[in-house]
């Protein structure tokens, strides 16, 4: 008798077919997404010019703009936090350079900069620091403005360079205080902060092509989604990003053998509303109230680093208080600057 085999093999063939169909599709989009990827990378400064201008540090070139004119005001270094480039303070930049030079700049993988050769490293950050300072001629001391972890940076960098510091504003920095009172929170916090999925997802192009879907609605309209997406949110910059956060820790922990400012002008400018999410993060309410004081008790203790500091508390502010209130910032600044 003869047995047919057919009926019973052409289902397992085409379920074969459309498995191998699918990662056939899936490998192709892929590499043209890479492919895609590569290209706008490449052109990016072609597309999207540099603000400023490209300085070279070595191995790598960083991106600095400079505003204004040399005035009898001392000039103004702004260190964004993480994630922010130079392009979230250009309004703040604008306003300033009518009255003093001002500088920022893109830390190494933000923005138009080259990301590093080894990985985010805090030296390597204060050292890019130093060399835009002396390769752009610009007249020290300065007064160095830092928000968030920009504030690690900059107080780091006082401390290694003081004579190049005449004064300080730190915008609701990070700090060693809340860094001891707070370890469970902070744990907690940088378990949410990995950036693994962004980094695959802009290397495949994902990012560049939908990123402006994803553009938060409350960004201020003077930044352009389109600039933003294409400039700064590429695969350099997450991979740059998980690294610098990862190490943020270690960052706090460097400042608690940092020296006095002495009586140097400092600034601490913080929300009157603290922005830690702690509820989200499983903390009860009262737990979370407990630590929105910590953080607060922590912006009022930096205050202790000079012996000519000022607390500002600011109202209807985030964190990113350069968005929000941008006026208290330069208003701050200037009048710093004055009394230099």
């Amino acid at each position: 008798m003869e047995v047919k085999h057919n009926n019973a093999i052409k289902p397992f063939i085409k379920l074969k077919l459309v498995g191998i169909t699918l990662i056939i599709i899936i490998l192709l989009t892929l590499v043209l997404g890479f492919l895609f990827e590569y290209t706008s990378y490449k052109n990016v400064k072609s597309n999207y010019p540099p603000d400023g201008e490209m300085i070279d540090v070595g191995s790598r070139e960083i991106h600095i703009n400079i505003k204004g004119n040399k005035t009898s005001l001392p000039p103004v270094l702004i260190e964004t936090g993480t994630g922010n480039w130079s392009y979230d303070w250009s309004n703040i930049q604008e306003e300033l350079s009518k009255h003093t030079l001002v500088i920022t700049y893109d830390r190494a993988g933000y923005g138009w900069s080259d990301p590093p050769t080894s990985g985010f490293d805090i030296d390597m950050t204060i050292n890019d620091l130093n060399n835009i300072l002396e390769s752009s001629n610009i007249d020290t001391p300065v007064i160095l403005v830092g928000h968030s972890v920009g504030g690690i940076y900059s107080r780091l960098f006082a401390d290694k360079y003081p004579d190049k510091i005449s004064g300080m504003v730190l915008v609701d920095s990070r700090n060693e205080y809340f860094l001891e009172q707070a370890k469970t929170y902070n744990e907690r916090f940088f378990e949410t902060q990995d950036q693994k999925m962004n980094q695959f997802l802009s290397q495949i192009g994902i990012v560049r092509l939908f990123g402006e879907n994803i553009y938060p609605d409350a960004m201020p309209e003077y930044l352009s989604p389109e600039k933003y997406v294409n400039v700064h949110w590429d695969p350099p910059f997450f991979k740059v990003l998980d690294e610098e956060i990862k190490q943020i820790k270690v960052s706090e922990k460097l400042l608690e053998d940092t020296q006095s400012l002495g009586d140097k002008p400092l600034s601490i400018i913080t929300p009157s509303e603290v922005e830690l999410q702690a509820k989200e993060l499983g903390f009860s309410e009262q737990e979370a109230r407990n630590l929105e004081n910590n953080w607060m008790d922590s912006q009022k203790k930096l205050t202790d680093l000079s012996t000519n500091s000022e607390f500002i508390l600011v109202n209807n502010s985030s964190h990113s208080v350069m968005y929000d209130q941008p006026n208290i910032i330069i208003n701050a600044i200037l009048k710093m600057a004055e009394e230099i």
